[in-house]
């Protein structure tokens, strides 16, 4: 038994020594070599092709100009020396990263180097996989880094001033990283393209955050800023990619100009799970003839597509103008989005959410300021099964036709607590729907505050609005079993929807006696009655000089009596009710402070000696109430053996609620009754 337990001893030290042995083996360091005068090589491919240099090893490339064109086949780290510059000026591309007989460079890094690219040239060129280009900076040339390998990270480079494309890749599989990336100087003619992804396969991830794209023109075609899935062209069909998730976020996009088309983000994939947010999309100037389009998305998955938090400002086109547009399969949530300043187009739409097959929800968006001297629209909600439309606000919509909202649920919809203002013509809503709830909302200043949808009060027929699908169909036809059923559907439910029944009872228009004229039924029932109403209240009525009153007025009662501050969650928010009073102040005699809920809150002071303050307050109706102040205290009175001095009630001012939100809008181009 001991000689057992000897021998025993004996193979688990040997094991223990092999694994240490495998262990060391394993984690052995990679071998530097230098490149650069007074170095071990002279040339970074004179490194490279060394036998001595092995899979792992790490060129170092010292201060200097490097006249060459560098192909890695090896897997290498090829880094500039920390704190040198080093330059690469090659005939054709600087670094190609090869996957092919000559050998493989899978697994590369490039870093740190300064590329200039020749007229044509490629500064960095990959077909290997598993490869990583970062903290470069690439100037001129045709492409700034072109992807055809798989697993590829893009990492804080800054590509200046190629003529064609910032980044262009074509994937079959696995993972693309493009994060913290300057794109900038781009000018050219034809079609320029800040970063453009298609794919022939299907990718696991796309993740595309915290880049930049700044600067960008062409004086005779196209741009597309941020593009996966590649357009044939400015008025052709995109092609769909395939990505299983898919991340867009965080990125900023100022300053292109285009003479026939702007595609700010133009994304077209079959992707599960879709996540686009916090991305700044600004100055979009298109030219006479152009169509601009900051944010377009169709994503085929049947995920949850959420696009949120992104703001789009200051877009000018010639025929079309659109903040966003955004088509999904799946469920839609639109959340938290600006869009303002879009301008000079014959037709121009803030926000235009479609979700195809299942619910849409429109939450927290605000758009404002959206001319035209022809079609202007606000916020545009579509869903074939269940639509919300909540919190939203809209104001600055103006064109010889225009609408504020449009809410189209095929089965129900729900359009509850929006703030929007119009500025005397146009319409507020246009609803669309079997089943549609109108509630709590704000709806100031329109000619017609609900319509009811009638295609013949609209421009397009049934045919015109179904010919994007019918074209795709034909363009696309490996699609038609998807597309197909869709636009049989849309068919149907168009004619089916002819007519709406709306319920929009306790919605605040600005009045206490709306005109029933600006209420339009249609072919449908739209029941509007009762109404919500502004009334003001002090409390307390009566106060001492130096004392102070909370002013507050509200929308929680309807015109039959009812009470709805249960419900006060529900309501609208955002701009705005003035308050002014005939004596002592409210921070001055006149403030202007937003709803919040339903809800406006400010303090009368009484600073100017007693009287009755006449306070009111505007939210196109005019309301008011009155505050009795009288005079101080006297002191008390005094005795021989005791002084009492009877103390000044002094107020402690409550702080008024200060929400200023910038009220925006979105929409369906809409027709006015005639």
């Amino acid at each position: 038994m001991e000689n057992l337990k000897k021998t025993c001893s004996k193979f688990y030290r040997g094991l223990f020594l092999v694994a240490i042995c495998l262990f060391c083996a394993g984690n052995a360091s990679a071998t530097q070599w230098d490149v650069g005068s007074g170095q071990i090589y002279t040339s970074i491919q004179a490194a490279i092709d060394n036998s001595s240099t092995l899979e792992g090893d790490v060129i170092n490339v010292h201060g200097g100009t490097y006249h060459e064109d560098v192909t890695v086949n090896k897997k290498l780290i090829i880094q500039a020396n920390n704190g040198d510059d080093v330059e690469i000026n090659p005939a054709n591309t600087a670094f190609t990263l090869v996957k092919d007989g000559t050998g493989d460079g899978s697994g590369s890094t490039i870093r740190g180097f300064i590329i200039n690219s020749p007229p044509h040239g490629v500064g960095v060129n990959i077909s290997a996989d598993n490869c990583k280009i970062e903290n470069n900076r690439i100037i001129g040339g045709k492409t700034g880094i072109a992807v055809s390998g798989c697993n590829t990270t893009i990492l804080n480079n800054v590509i200046s001033g190629p003529y064609e494309n910032g980044i262009f890749a074509n994937i079959s599989q696995g993972f693309f990283t493009v994060s913290g990336n300057r794109i900038l100087n781009m000018n050219g003619e034809g079609t320029i393209c800040g970063v453009t992804v298609s794919t022939n396969g299907t990718l696991d991830s796309f993740n595309l955050s915290g880049n930049t794209l700044s600067n960008i023109s062409t004086s005779n075609g196209a741009v597309f800023g941020f593009q996966l899935g590649k357009s044939k062209g400015a008025g052709g069909n995109p092609e769909l990619a395939s990505v299983t998730s898919l991340m867009v976020l965080g990125n900023l996009i100022d300053g292109v100009s285009a003479f026939s088309a702007i595609m700010g983000m133009e994304i077209v994939s079959d992707s599960v799970n879709t996540l686009i947010s916090g991305n700044t999309i600004s100055n979009l100037q298109g030219s006479a003839n152009s169509s601009v389009y900051a944010l377009e998305t169709a994503i085929v998955g049947n995920g949850t597509v959420e696009i949120s938090r992104n703001m789009i400002s200051h877009i000018v086109a010639g025929q079309q103008a659109v903040g966003m547009v955004i088509v999904a399969m799946g469920d839609l949530k639109l959340e938290g989005n600006l869009v303002s300043g879009i301008s000079e187009a014959s037709a121009s739409v803030a926000i235009l959410g479609l979700g195809l097959l299942n619910n849409a929800t429109l939450k927290n968006n605000i758009a404002s300021d959206i001319t035209s001297p022809g079609v202007a629209a606000g916020i545009v909600g579509v869903a074939l099964a269940h639509l919300e439309m909540i919190h939203n606000m809209v104001n600055g919509v103006n064109g010889t036709r225009d609408v504020s909202m449009v809410a189209a649920g095929f089965n129900t919809t729900r359009v509850t607590g929006n703030n929007i203002e119009g500025d005397g013509a146009g319409i507020g809503i246009v609803i669309c729907s079997p089943n549609g709830t109108i509630n709590y909302n704000r709806i100031a200043n329109y000619e017609y505050y609900i319509q009811n949808f009638l295609f013949s009060n609209f421009g397009p027929s049934i045919d015109e609005m179904l010919k994007p699908l019918d074209d795709a169909i034909k363009e696309h036809p490996e699609l038609e079993p998807i597309l197909k059923p869709i636009r049989d559907d849309l068919d149907r439910l168009f004619h089916q929807l002819e007519n709406s029944n709306t319920t929009a009872s306790y919605n605040w228009y600005g009045t206490n006696s709306p005109d029933t004229a600006k209420f339009f039924p249609g072919n449908g029932t739209l029941k509007y009655y009762p109404w919500l109403v502004l009334k003001i209240d002090a409390s307390p009525s009566t106060i001492n000089t130096g004392g102070t009153s909370t002013i507050t007025a509200s929308v929680y009662h309807d015109v039959a009596g009812g009470d709805h501050s249960a419900d006060a969650a529900l309501f609208f928010s955002g701009p705005r009710v003035t308050f002014t009073t005939s004596l002592g102040n409210l921070g001055s005699k006149s403030i202007t402070v937003p709803w919040t809920n339903g809800m406006a809150i400010t303090v009368l002071r009484a600073d100017e000696g007693p009287g009755t303050a006449t306070v009111t307050a505007r939210d196109y109706q005019l309301v008011q109430t009155t505050v009795t102040i009288r005079g101080s205290p006297g002191p008390a009175n005094r005795t021989n053996t005791t002084t009492v001095v009877g103390m000044e009630r002094t107020g402690s001012p409550v702080a008024g609620i200060i929400v200023s939100i910038l009220l925006v809008l979105g929409g369906l181009t809409s027709a006015r009754r005639l």
